[in-house]
């Protein structure tokens, strides 16, 4: 009979079509905040008198798993119709279709280069015992993705309309549906998982999405405290129907936030910031990612040879993500690392090298992020 069934080429049309996981959220698993740490050394370093600044970041990020609700590799649940043409066994039985659903294991891996170079403007005069900055962030994004899924193929349904009622015998119609089966699992099945992941995988590079900030900085010889907000634009490229952007989504990100740090004692200085997130809804797809939290933490121990401490770092949205595919998705990330801040008095720069992984991740990309940071004022 499997001679009489060529169904494999009208299979593998409609499953091209529901095996991809479009997008894969309303963010795509990641929220617009510095996941690498907005803290270093630098919270040691004294305020400047006003001039023109600036830094360039590199930040070489390494995911190792897109991580679901319950922090391990995330399941989709995966159903659809396959046709089952039939009018090599008999004309008069056209196409019939049978359903199908079960999970499948999504795996993903992915190499990020970044580039982040900023300019800013410290004003010289004070407001309220305060200076003003502004700066622009710029980032360039450069990104290899590969995404596997994986699992059984489930247990198709029973032919429709039914076999045995259009005239076949039990046994004829059991045969069917067994070469059916037997087809489905062997080739459609994980043929289709190939070549939706081979969809999924690529590497695009580019501009990202571009962030402007405002703040207010105040300092004394003992503590400085930064307030400000930062408005996130959608400047990068984004295709609502690819999982493969450099950008988040047509839509802005209003992140207010403020920051401090005091010293303890000559050698040691404690620093934090705290960050609110406010999304717009993104016009191209009509979703609204959930509003989330930061919370950065650092501690500089000054050496004879720069600045070394850890620094923790924890995002939560306390919002459901609303109009996405996978619910209330609420993404959330804890990161714990160390870094090393020195000054380079060839440029009259400070240097910062720092290193983030995240420990805990859940709706998120998952992994770990080492950073070079050059800061200099003019």
């Amino acid at each position: 009979m499997s001679n009489r069934f060529p169904m494999k080429a009208a299979y593998a049309a409609v499953m091209l079509a529901t095996l991809g996981v479009t997008a894969y959220a309303a963010d795509g698993w990641k929220v617009r905040f510095p996941l690498s740490g907005t803290l270093g050394g630098e919270i040691v370093a004294p305020i400047g008198a006003g001039g023109l600044y600036g830094q360039v970041s590199l930040t070489q990020i390494e995911i190792d798993k897109l991580a679901g609700p319950d922090g391990n590799p995330f399941q989709a649940t995966k159903s659809g119709t396959i046709p089952v043409p039939l009018a090599s066994v008999n004309p008069a039985l056209g196409t019939r279709s049978a359903s199908f659903s079960g999970p499948v294991t999504v795996g993903l891996k992915q190499s990020q280069t970044q580039v982040n170079s900023v300019i800013g403007y410290l004003s010289a005069e004070k407001y309220n015992g305060g200076q003003l900055s502004v700066a622009v962030n710029i980032p360039y994004i450069n990104m290899t993705r590969t995404v596997t899924y994986s699992g059984t193929a489930p247990t198709l349904s029973a032919i429709s309309p039914s076999l045995t009622a259009s005239g076949l015998t039990p046994t004829v119609a059991n045969g069917i549906q067994a070469q059916t089966q037997a087809t489905f699992n062997s080739t459609v099945f994980p043929g289709a998982l190939a070549a939706s992941g081979a969809k999924d995988s690529g590497s695009p590079s580019g501009i990202g999405d571009m962030e402007v900030t405002g703040a207010w900085v105040y300092s004394n010889p003992v503590m400085k405290v930064i307030a400000g907000a930062t408005l996130a634009l959608p400047t990068a490229s984004y295709d609502k129907n690819s999982s493969l952007n450099l950008g988040y989504g047509n839509f802005y990100t209003l992140r207010p936030g403020v920051a401090a740090s005091y010293n303890t004692s000559d050698a040691l200085t404690l620093g934090a910031r705290a960050s609110v997130a406010m999304n717009t809804r993104n016009t191209d797809n009509n979703v609204k990612s959930g509003n989330f939290y930061a919370l950065d933490m650092a501690a500089a121990y000054k050496t004879g040879m720069g600045v070394i401490g850890p620094h923790l770092m924890f995002v939560n949205q306390f919002e459901d993500d609303d109009g996405g595919n996978y619910g209330s998705n609420r993404f959330s990330a804890t990161g714990a690392g160390v870094f090393y801040t020195t000054k380079i008095s060839a440029i009259d720069a400070g240097l910062n090298i720092s290193y983030m992984q995240m420990f805990e991740a859940r709706n998120a990309l998952s992994g770990n992020f080492f950073q070079i940071r050059l800061t200099k004022a003019f």
